[in-house]
């Protein structure tokens, strides 16, 4: 367990020497290692002790505060980190350069062939049941490839960042039309909703990305990058840009699949997003964090492959090296 959610209400954290414990009362839920943990998320309703915060920071565990939509709104971190004076400078120097342009596109051309994977990933299982279907989603996916394939032709010259939005709106509505035709999606889903919907599907998927969020904040702060300097996404008072750009690439793999594959518990089972679902969430996207994917190579699993991505995207923007986005094998 390297990342822990603490959600219960009346839940206690604490530290006896180097362990981490979370109570209830006079029960103890939890024991671990704080040497095993890297963050730590912590819901509303849930207190801890100012001795664990200090031994997290000398640590390097990150603290994050939840809010109701399962959103980090406050991190708690150490001061002992490296300098990133330099990477911040170049990465403002970055952003007024052609080099925004092309990571920009990058991120969102690996996100549309990774909406594609997700189609496929489906596709497969469908076709051997409900060919129809099966069908269809290998359609919708090649026209995500079409679009995505459009990127390195239109999204050029002074409106460049309005041009790539819009061919990534569109992905969008076929991605997800395709998933609500082919019913793998529950009919009160009608389309993608943003922060605060209730319908049951638009809720997990939004959770499901505040959890994704976390892991990204992480990897960007180990990286020494603003996080509120996005190459997409427009600047505003307390808005991530950074993280929601990087998030882009990871959204419909390590999200939607998941939420996807729970769908016989939305919308059927219940119509909202309860503390047990919240934690069956937390769960798979945890697991799917941890799970080795093939990469340079090698079996790395995805969270280290993450902070790699990172790294690898900090010397895109500090160096000008050439950046690839991450691609999902379906």
């Amino acid at each position: 367990m390297r990342h822990l959610t603490v959600s219960g209400f009346g839940d206690f954290l604490g530290v006896h020497g180097n362990r981490l414990i979370v109570r209830n009362g006079d029960n103890v839920i939890l024991e671990t290692a704080l040497s095993r943990l890297r963050t730590i998320r912590i819901d509303k309703s849930v207190s801890l002790s100012s001795n664990l915060i200090l031994a997290c920071a000398a640590r390097g565990i990150r603290i994050y505060f939840l809010d109701w939509k399962g959103v980090g709104v406050v991190e708690v971190s150490g001061m002992h980190r490296h300098a990133v004076v330099g990477v911040r400078k170049s990465q403002f120097e970055c952003l007024k350069s052609l080099q925004a342009q092309l990571l920009a596109k990058e991120i969102i051309f690996s996100k549309i062939r990774n909406q594609r994977a997700v189609l496929l990933y489906f596709s497969k299982y469908l076709m051997k049941r409900e060919t129809a279907y099966g069908l269809l989603l290998r359609n919708a996916g090649t026209r995500l490839e079409e679009i995505s394939n459009l990127l390195n032709t239109r999204a050029s010259g002074p409106d460049w960042k309005n041009t790539v939005m819009g061919l990534e709106g569109s992905a969008s509505l076929i991605y997800w039309n395709a998933l609500k035709e082919a019913r793998l999606l529950p009919e009160t889903f009608q389309e993608r909703e943003g922060r605060g919907s209730t319908e049951i599907t638009n809720a997990a998927l939004n959770y499901g990305y505040a959890i994704l969020q976390s892991y990204i904040q992480n990897a960007l702060g180990n990286a020494g990058l603003e996080i509120y300097a996005g190459l997409l996404h427009a600047d505003r008072a307390g808005k991530p840009s950074l993280v929601l750009d990087c998030m882009e690439e990871y959204r419909a793999w390590v999200v939607d699949r998941n939420v996807i594959s729970l769908r016989c518990k939305l919308g059927s089972e219940q119509n909202f997003l309860d503390a047990a679902l919240k934690k069956q969430l937390v769960e798979v996207i945890d697991k799917t964090m941890s799970t080795k994917i093939n990469y340079s190579q090698k079996q790395c699993k995805l969270e280290n492959v993450l902070q790699r991505q990172v790294y690898k995207l900090a010397g895109a923007i500090v160096e000008g090296k050439c950046y690839r986005g991450i691609r999902f094998k379906w």
